[in-house]
């Protein structure tokens, strides 16, 4: 069943077309592994919500978020996400985004998340030609500071 996709998102008529998806790349009785791609807003925050949350009702305690491929992430997405993190610390487990953007860093930055949510730019996924190849990053992921 893996990779899942979930099926792209088209805004409202009378506005440019935003495409987002969102892939389960690797999942186990404890971690999932998920690609976010696009541009993620109030328009598709509950798609987000939902998948996420499937991950936890899954007993999925330990869910890193590849965001390298994201063009635009707004505060209902940030919502998600903080809302999602809590949830699985009281879970004793641990959201991790990867593949953080400048961009999106400094949305964290500004909302005063980069010390709350675990982030790194090291993308735990690369695409390779065709086909999307998991990289074996190993290490300890702490929150960004700088860069």
């Amino acid at each position: 069943m893996l990779p899942s996709t979930h099926a792209p998102c088209t805004d409202t008529p009378g506005r440019s077309l935003r495409r987002a998806s969102l892939t389960t790349i690797r999942q186990n009785h404890s971690r999932a592994l998920l690609r976010a791609v696009g541009e993620w807003d109030l328009a598709n925050a509950d798609i987000l919500a939902d998948r996420l949350d499937a991950q936890l009702k899954s007993g999925r305690r330990f869910v890193r978020l590849d965001l390298s491929a994201v063009t635009f992430l707004d505060c209902a997405c940030l919502g998600v996400l903080v809302s999602v993190h809590r949830r699985l610390i009281t879970m004793r487990g641990r959201l991790i985004l990867t593949g953080v953007t400048p961009r999106v860093l400094r949305l964290l930055r500004l909302a005063s998340l980069d010390d709350m949510l675990l982030a790194t730019s090291v993308s735990d996924t690369e695409i390779i030609d065709e086909g999307l190849i998991v990289a074996g990053h190993t290490g300890v992921v702490r929150p960004l500071i700088g860069a």
